[in-house]
Formats: C-alpha cells, structure tokens, sequence
C-alpha cells in the first residue's frame, strides 16, 4: 500500500508540473517554434507582458537580440552556463534573446528557457538570418 501511494503522489505532482508549463510561440518569417519556459519570476513576468511584436537583430555572430520595454525581476538570480538553443534575458541591457552559438558564462544573464521545438532547424534558420526581422511571441496554448 505505501508503495501505491508514493507511486500516486509522485505521478500527481508529475503530472501538475506538466500542466503548469509556461510555453511560448516564437514566431518570423513564416517560421514557429515552441520554446518552455524556465520556473523562475524573470521568466513568469516575461510570461505575463505576452503578446509582444520585437525586431530581433544579430549580436556577434552568436544570439539573435531584442529590446524589452520593461525590466524583469532579477530575484534569486545568478548567471548561468548558456547552451546553444537557450532563450535568455542579459540584465545589463534588457533584451531577450536566443543563442544559436556558444556563448560564455555572465553574471547578468538570466536563462528564461529552452527552445523545445524544432531545435536544430531553427538553429539553422536563425544562424542563416544575417537581417533583423520581427517576431511575434505569445502564450502556446496546449
């Protein structure tokens, strides 16, 4: 019986961490892509501005960058080692973005999430993309 119960109480609380995911859809170009939010209050907050329309541009041959309006929480917050594919808030100059190359650790950057869907083409597309262009990202509805 105790096996049965911690075997429930384990697949309950998998099962409310899926459905409380906060997923977004990052959308250029005629391209979509899925990417989940981490469980942090940068990103939560980022969640709540959504919809937003951004210019996304290039910043050093590795991220594609844009601007936030607002500043997002930096509540127990330390930098983190980015990965190629990780959506980021860099607090110094308030933008979000993604890497589609290696970057390296920085105090001021906060990962909001990871791109969940589909990673390596998208990696390629926005690798390939050397103009800025505008993205819609908002709430994915599961």
């Amino acid at each position: 019986m105790k096996k049965f119960l911690i075997l429930f109480v384990f697949l309950a609380l998998n099962l409310f961490a899926k459905e409380g995911t906060m997923e977004i859809k990052f959308s250029f170009d005629g391209n979509a892509f899925l990417i989940v939010l981490d469980d942090n209050a940068a990103a939560r907050e980022f969640y709540a501005m959504l919809p937003l329309e951004f210019e996304m541009s290039d910043y050093v041959g590795k991220e594609k960058i844009a601007h936030l309006d607002k500043r997002l929480s930096l509540e127990n917050m330390q930098g983190y080692e980015p990965q190629i594919g990780d959506f980021f808030y860099f607090s110094p100059w308030g933008n979000i973005g993604i890497f589609y190359e290696k970057q390296p650790p920085y105090t001021g950057l906060i990962k909001l999430g990871v791109i969940k869907e589909p990673k390596e083409e998208l990696i390629k597309r926005l690798r390939d993309k050397k103009q800025n262009f505008k993205a819609i990202i908002e709430k994915h509805s599961k």
